[in-house]
């Protein structure tokens, strides 16, 4: 059993050594295969079995339309369903549709402080050496073998006579009724200038156990409306899980950044688009 168990591993750890040679042959790939294999490394090493699973079911490029947006290109890389480990993990790669006058960024990577300063705070430097009364934009490198810089948004673009675009994925659903997909999220910028957004799906909800245990809750937290609401949601999808075909939607916002803009419409405003996409799911609802 244990020479079974090795030899499935070596396998596995050849296969994406393979993986990531070609990917950086023909110029990085910031797909899950190179995501699990670097910046999600230790999420395959804690869980082989669990992620192997990921990468071997990762279907590329599922059916999706076009992303709506004026301003960003957005698409799903790929998809992996994994009903067995209650899991699906989704990779999106965001882009300015104008890369000559744009340049975007994690919003993410934004230091609220001067949001919450109000227009009439003190500018004095606090002894940390941030300005609380300023925003400040992260710089860091998706591996994080760079040094991790900030300073003022404008400062830290790779370009400061482009316009500063902040993108940020609000949510992500199945589109047929609503279910809100939770889980954990990543989101990082690669040196190309492009924004990934990486997310490990909780499946929990596809079986009955997941209505009971809301409802157990909700009679504890007195939330019965809202915990009602997520399980018709849930049903519903489980539904859409049996005819093999899942419709999801991520929801994204992207707002351009300005020195000195009003508060409101850099956490209100911006753009709000909707990339929607399917996800084979071969009728498993196990």
């Amino acid at each position: 059993m244990m020479k079974k168990k090795f030899f499935a591993s070596l396998v596995l750890a050849m296969m994406l050594m393979t993986l990531t040679l070609t990917a950086f042959a023909s110029g990085t790939l910031y797909d899950q295969n190179w995501y699990y294999q670097n910046r999600g490394k230790p999420w395959l090493e804690n869980s082989p079995e669990i992620y192997g699973a990921v990468l071997n079911k990762l279907v590329k490029n599922p059916e999706q339309e076009p992303a709506v947006s004026d301003l960003v290109n957005v698409t799903v890389q790929d998809v992996s369903w994994v009903p067995e480990a209650q899991l699906m993990t989704v990779s999106f790669r965001a882009a300015p549709k104008d890369p000559e006058h744009y340049e975007l960024h994690c919003r993410m990577d934004l230091d609220t402080d001067g949001a919450y300063a109000g227009r009439d705070a003190s500018t004095t430097v606090t002894e940390d050496g941030e300005d609380r009364a300023m925003h400040w934009l992260w710089r860091v490198d998706p591996m994080f073998e760079q040094p991790t810089r900030i300073g003022p948004p404008i400062e830290m673009m790779d370009d400061s006579s482009k316009h500063l675009l902040l993108i940020e994925d609000k949510s992500l659903n199945v589109s047929d009724g609503g279910l809100e997909l939770t889980g954990s999220r990543d989101m990082f910028r690669t040196p190309e200038g492009e924004v990934i957004f990486q997310a490990d799906v909780s499946l929990d909800w596809l079986n009955e156990e997941f209505d009971r245990n809301l409802r157990e809750w909700a009679e504890k937290q007195d939330a019965k409306e809202y915990a009602e609401k997520r399980i018709a949601a849930a049903q519903k999808a489980r539904e859409a899980v049996k005819s093999g075909k899942l419709a999801c939607v991520l929801n994204i916002n992207t707002v351009e950044y300005t020195e000195g803009m009003d508060d409101d419409q850099l956490y209100m405003g911006g753009e709000n688009g909707q990339l929607h996409f399917t996800v084979d799911v071969k009728g498993s609802a196990d």
